[in-house]
């Protein structure tokens, strides 16, 4: 029994990127799953971007589809 499965996001700022991670005892990859902001954003705090668990392709690669940034950004008044 493979423990890991390959990830690939889709969509998003991370779109195209392929990680790896360890399976549930089900066999599947954790969903929703936080990613770090991209690198190149220079953001002070550290944020992440979510993605969902879509389909499966063959045997152990999962997509993912970006869901929507879930940190709280604070407003600016005017």
């Amino acid at each position: 029994m493979n423990l890991h499965a390959r990830i690939e996001l889709f969509g998003g700022p991370e779109d195209g990127r392929e990680i790896t991670l360890p399976v549930s005892t089900e066999g599947q990859p954790l969903s929703p799953l936080p990613v770090p902001a991209p690198r190149s954003a220079g953001a002070e705090d550290e944020e992440v971007v979510w993605y969902e668990r879509d389909h499966q392709r063959g045997r152990c690669m999962w997509v993912y589809k970006y869901a929507n940034c879930q940190t709280p950004h604070p407003t600016e008044a005017s």
